[in-house]
């Protein structure tokens, strides 16, 4: 009974030798240096690194106000861009947009002309512009935008 179970494990052991066994390929491997144009790699649209951007300045607005900071700087011109940059699908844009984007701007703006006392309810009404926006057209970033908001 051992000599059967020490026999069939060897047979076993030696078929997957075999198993492994490297044969010859008989396909030619071409190596290339160019991306097809199939494989379209994704590139961000002037809005979404506009959006990243506001997304990274607004954390530091963020922490300046919660450290009840006396300057928090002023009001970037960049985000002017919120009224021309091209949105990553152009059958997004509707009639509505030029409103949410006007509003914002005046949102972000009156944080830095408000009373330092009602920044942090200038800050969230920043917030709260936004994602009326975005629960209108691109939700992904709405949790994102959420966690900027100051309780």
């Amino acid at each position: 009974m051992k000599s059967n179970f020490k026999l069939s494990i060897i047979i076993t052991l030696a078929g997957l030798l075999l198993q492994c066994k490297q044969f010859p390929s008989k396909d030619k491997v071409t190596i290339t240096t160019k991306v097809p144009e199939k494989f379209n790699i994704y590139q961000p649209s002037e809005m979404s690194m506009l959006m990243r951007e506001m997304l990274k300045s607004n954390q530091e607005l963020r922490e300046k106000i919660i450290a009840d900071k006396e300057d928090i700087g002023d009001f970037n011109e960049a985000f002017l861009k919120i009224h021309t940059a091209k949105l990553t699908s152009s059958d997004k844009y509707d009639d509505t947009y030029p409103t949410y984007a006007k509003h914002f701007e005046q949102m972000q703006k009156a944080v830095f002309t408000v009373a330092k006392e009602k920044r942090k309810e200038q800050f969230n009404n920043v917030v709260n512009a936004c994602v009326a926006c975005h629960t209108n057209r691109c939700s992904g970033p709405i949790p994102r935008i959420q966690k900027l908001a100051i309780q």
